[in-house]
């Protein structure tokens, strides 16, 4: 089955790994640019999915930086107990943020599971 996207790719797209969320509220590395080339590459974000069978509710933020440093790139995602939760690039909330840094994701309860898409645009 082809894989069909809701916009047209200016760069790479690529997936991140299922990253579990080992301490609350800590943010945590999801996604790592690509090395290489002259210029750095811009990470924008195209899909989310989390999966909680924490327990609880959480709230997951996804943005850039590690402790004191992180700042959201997209405004916080609630995820339901005891279900997979899924944003497209449609049903994000911004649309087409990119960084030139890592991606890093925080949640307020652990063990939450957290794995996204990105297209990455450079050299």
């Amino acid at each position: 089955m082809a894989t069909t996207y809701l916009k047209q790719a200016k760069g790479i797209r690529r997936v991140s790994d299922i990253i579990t969320v080992t301490a609350a509220a800590t943010p945590e590395t999801l996604y790592q640019r690509t090395t290489g080339g002259q210029n750095p590459r811009t990470v924008i974000l195209r899909k989310v999915m989390i999966y909680n069978n924490t327990g609880a509710n959480a709230v997951v933020e996804i943005g850039t930086g590690l402790l004191a440093a992180f700042a959201a790139i997209v405004p916080p995602l609630y995820s339901l107990n005891l279900f997979d939760n899924e944003w497209t690039e449609d049903d994000l909330p911004v649309d087409e943020v990119g960084v030139s840094a890592d991606l890093t994701v925080r949640s307020s309860v652990l063990g939450v599971q957290v794995q996204c898409e990105v297209e990455e645009i450079g050299s």
